[in-house]
């Protein structure tokens, strides 16, 4: 579910009873479910325009998709965090600190390249063969 939908119908709502009743009721307040906002729903169903009954139905109707959609996610996480699975135990947060991955996935099964060699401190200072100038 789109979660602007709400807000969307709310704002709806909002310039329709303005426009009709001259009643100004506040997006947020419609959002908030509180008294304000069931009263408000109440004044669109008994009104006599059919946009604004069709409005407070599809509001009533997002509310009812939103409530359930927060009650499936607590749900979910309350079965990963009882079943010991945090976030941090997937398959790539072996190579992370917490932070974001240490080194890119591609690098970590990459065989060692001669390149590999200038990143160690202990190499830097070998002596090399002489070069002939000639």
């Amino acid at each position: 579910m789109d979660p602007t939908t709400r807000l969307r119908i709310a704002t709806r709502i909002h310039f329709a009873l303005l426009r009709h009743y001259g009643e100004d009721v506040a997006v947020s307040t419609l959002l908030r479910n509180g008294a304000p906002a069931r009263e408000a729903l109440w004044v669109c169903e008994a009104s006599s325009h059919d946009e604004l009954v069709q409005l407070a139905r599809q509001f009533e109707t997002a509310t009812r998709q939103e409530a359930r959609a927060v009650k499936l996610r607590e749900r979910q996480a309350r079965a990963e965090t009882s079943h010991g699975a945090a976030p941090r135990d997937m398959v790539w947060s072996q190579d992370t600190s917490g932070f974001g991955l240490s080194r890119p996935l591609e690098l970590t099964d990459a065989p060692a390249s001669a390149s590999g060699r200038w990143l160690k401190p202990s190499t830097w200072l070998r002596r090399s063969p002489p070069r002939i100038v000639g």
